[in-house]
């Protein structure tokens, strides 16, 4: 499906503007037109910051296999906001632009671990049946306890909502961000 080339909701002027004088940064990445167009409703806004949030903690997931995961779903769901977003903290996580481009493709056509060949299955399986399937809860079973398991099935659902956010209020990234590899 299409997304939108435009917002739908636009982002406030004034909170946007004063996002881009500070340097107000979530990590590597600079989300400022996500959260100027969420200050239309604060609630959701906190909601969605509070929970993304929890999976910056290095105690729940290692950044690069957050990154790996987030983009994943972000390709699967074709959100080029966070796709965008999540290449930047990628790169800060230390992963090559080969690996990013890798993302894209057919979970064998890269060089994973184990544990990065299962998570971009996991996030296959919940974009098509919002289910990890038997098959991969297994493998992800044998590999990561339950603590890991819980963090990044959680992380990858995260995930998926917010791309169905931004693909459906139509934020559009902001100038120089990453766009899709070639």
């Amino acid at each position: 499906m299409p997304r939108p080339t435009e917002p739908r909701i636009p982002p406030v002027a004034r909170v946007l503007e004063r996002s881009y004088e500070q340097d107000t940064t979530f990590g590597a990445m600079r989300p400022l037109h996500l959260g100027a167009t969420l200050v239309h409703n604060r609630p959701v806004r906190a909601g969605i910051q509070a929970m993304a949030g929890i999976f910056f903690d290095p105690e729940q997931l290692d950044p690069r296999l957050r990154e790996l995961i987030v983009l994943r779903m972000a390709w699967d769901t074709q959100s080029q906001y966070e796709w965008g977003q999540h290449v930047v903290a990628a790169r800060a996580a230390g992963i090559p632009e080969e690996e990013i481009v890798l993302v894209t493709r057919p979970v064998d056509d890269g060089s994973w671990t184990d544990l990065e060949r299962v998570a971009l299955r996991m996030v296959d399986d919940l974009h098509a049946d919002d289910c990890v399937g038997d098959a991969t809860w297994s493998a992800l079973a044998s590999l990561v306890d339950e603590h890991q398991a819980i963090a990044m099935v959680g992380l990858a659902s995260c995930y998926r909502m917010v791309a169905g956010v931004l693909n459906s209020l139509g934020i559009q990234p902001e100038p120089g961000l990453p766009r899709w590899p070639v």
